[in-house]
């Protein structure tokens, strides 16, 4: 069987799907992609069993046929290879012969039989979802880096997608130390009222996959989740388990609530952090009426003090120990010329919203302080 395709998009698509399968797999079957030809259209499918993706694109061909192979592999050749059409040649071994116009040679890659291949879920489409790309690539990454990144508790491993009313969506990460949500309004009349808890790996490919244009489909039931992207379709597990109360976790009031420059105090605490030691990366701020101090000391490294100008409504003074690259991660991730600082008390978490987009909040823990040693 005899199949002709354009390099670069076979290479893209590939690279797509090989994506998500682990290095550490050690079912055989489960470490390639399945390609499934028919009717002109090529289907490159991978999954670990927990995610899977499906991507399509044209290929010309004379039958159907289905096949594995070994993604990674694929890739490296056609990477080498010249760029235009390239043939593929599919004996009944499952013997792969790539082929290009452009030089004379012949590189043949072992497939396998498609047979033992995992059928993809099936997923019920009565509870979608349609969201804008471009919202959706902005949401995950002014919440994602507060996501645990280890898998200990699932639920910290991911990011939880909540609407509790029509026309809104709500994404929340948290990894129990600090916790960033964002809101977006969006034309859609479904909402998520219990909300689903999506895999942080998952995520990670979904934000790979998005971009400033068109739409994403999201369609979810009890157990499994799914994410059309444009020619691309993800099939992902929901994390069993409930989300952490994340309303409570929000301060509703503050003692003292002050207005930073965003630029100002990200290079404060960049310089600041120099003096601190991972992982705790602990600086001491103190609010004063008209200032804010910054402080960082560590005995076998130095000692750092600045002061910046902030507006405050209270002028009580108020001293906070808190995890500098955790500020400086959110911080990153404010658009808006300044923010909104509010604090309750020294062991209180400590809320961060910006002023352009009050829809936008991020909490950070703090660290317990005894003196400024």
């Amino acid at each position: 069987m005899l199949i002709t395709v354009n390099k670069e998009t076979l290479l893209k698509a590939i690279g797509i799907a090989d994506s998500v399968i682990s290095s550490k797999n050690i079912n055989t079957i489960l470490s390639n992609c399945l390609f499934l030809i028919t009717n002109n259209k090529m289907e490159i499918i991978a999954t670990d069993n927990e995610i899977a993706v499906k991507t399509k694109i044209d290929a010309d061909c004379n039958e159907n046929i289905s096949f594995t192979a070994y993604g990674k592999k694929f890739i490296n050749i056609l990477r080498e290879l010249p760029d235009d059409e390239i043939t593929l040649d599919i004996d009944e071994s499952t013997i792969i012969n790539l082929k290009s116009k452009n030089i004379k040679g012949n590189y043949t890659l072992y497939g396998t039989n498609s047979n033992d291949y995992p059928k993809l879920p099936e997923i019920k489409m009565d509870n979608s979802i349609k969201i804008d790309q471009a919202i959706l690539k902005e949401m995950i990454k002014k919440v994602i880096y507060a996501a645990a990144i280890d898998t200990i508790k699932p639920v910290f491993n991911s990011i939880y997608i909540v609407s509790e009313k029509p026309g809104t969506i709500t994404l929340v990460a948290t990894d129990s130390r600090r916790l960033s949500m964002i809101t977006r309004t969006i034309d859609n009349e479904t909402f998520v009222k219990e909300g689903i808890i999506i895999p942080l790996k998952t995520i990670h490919e979904i934000n790979r996959l998005l971009s400033n244009t068109g739409v994403c489909k999201i369609s979810f039931d009890s157990n499994q989740c799914y994410f059309k992207i444009d020619n691309t379709e993800i099939f992902t597990r929901i994390v069993e388990g409930q989300y952490p109360n994340y309303k409570q976790i929000i301060p509703r009031e503050y003692t003292l609530k002050s207005i930073i420059n965003t630029s100002q105090i990200h290079d404060s605490i960049k310089r600041a952090m120099i003096f601190t030691r991972e992982p705790a990366n602990k600086i001491i701020m103190s609010f004063n009426k008209d200032n804010l101090k910054i402080q960082a000391n560590t005995p076998e490294l130095g000692h750092a003090e600045e002061e910046i100008i902030i507006e405050s409504d209270s002028s009580d003074n108020l001293m906070i120990g808190i995890n500098a690259q955790f500020l400086q991660d959110t911080i990153r991730n404010i658009d808006s010329f300044s923010f909104l600082c509010g604090i309750t008390g020294q062991m209180s978490p400590l809320t961060i919203i910006p002023e352009d987009d009050k829809n936008f909040i991020s909490v950070i823990m703090p660290i317990q302080i005894k003196t400024i040693d």
